[in-house]
C-alpha cells in the first residue's frame, strides 16, 4: 500500500527541491517536475517555476481569449493565470482537487502562472530516452520529447518559448 503524504508536506518537498536546484544544480537527482496537461505527460524544468499551488480564487477578466483564465492573488501579489490545455488543444482544464497552478519563475516573466491537471512528481531527465522530433510540436514544448521506462512519452515545457509565442503574447480577444 502506498504511503500517504499530506498535501502540505508534498508541496513543501517540491518547494525545498526548487530551492535546492537554485543553490546547487550539480547534486540534484530530480531536475524536472512531471505534470499532466490534458492527458499529456509534461516535464517542467524546476528552474522555470517558482511555486506550485492549489487552485484558488481565479477572478475572470472580460474580453480575453478562453485560455486566459484571469487573475489570482498569491500572498498579496496578482498573477495572470493561463489554461495551457485550452491554448494547445482547445480543451478546458476541469478544476479538481488534483489541479495545480504553477507559477513561472520571475527570471522568465513576472506574475504569470499556468494551470495543470495534476502533479505527477519529481523526475530526472537522465532516466529518460530522448526522441528526436522533426515536426513542430507546439508553441510551448521543446522540439525533442522523451520516453520513460514504461514507454510513456513526455514533452518538455519551454516557458521562455511559451511567453514569447505569438499565440500567448496577446491574451485579449480580437
Amino acid at each position: 500500500m502506498a504511503k500517504k503524504i499530506k498535501l502540505r508536506d508534498y508541496q513543501k518537498s517540491i518547494l525545498d527541491k526548487l530551492e535546492e536546484v537554485r543553490v546547487d544544480t550539480s547534486t540534484v537527482a530530480a531536475n524536472y517536475l512531471g505534470v499532466e496537461i490534458n492527458g499529456r505527460n509534461v516535464l517542467v524544468d524546476l528552474l522555470e517555476i517558482s511555486e506550485t499551488l492549489v487552485v484558488e480564487g481565479i477572478q475572470p477578466v472580460p474580453l480575453v481569449k478562453p485560455w486566459f483564465l484571469g487573475m489570482t492573488n498569491v500572498r498579496g501579489v496578482l498573477y495572470a493565470m493561463n489554461d495551457l490545455a485550452q491554448l494547445l488543444d482547445h480543451h478546458h482544464t476541469v478544476v479538481s482537487s488534483d489541479t495545480r497552478m504553477l507559477l513561472i519563475n520571475e527570471n522568465i516573466i513576472s506574475n504569470m502562472g499556468i494551470l495543470v491537471d495534476k502533479l505527477i512528481g519529481l523526475r530526472n531527465i537522465k532516466a529518460f530516452i530522448r526522441r528526436k522530433n522533426t515536426k513542430k510540436v507546439s508553441p510551448c514544448f521543446k522540439q525533442d520529447s522523451y520516453v520513460d521506462k514504461e514507454k510513456k512519452v513526455w514533452y518538455v515545457l519551454d516557458c521562455e518559448k511559451l511567453v514569447a509565442s505569438k499565440d500567448f503574447e496577446v491574451p485579449y480577444a480580437a
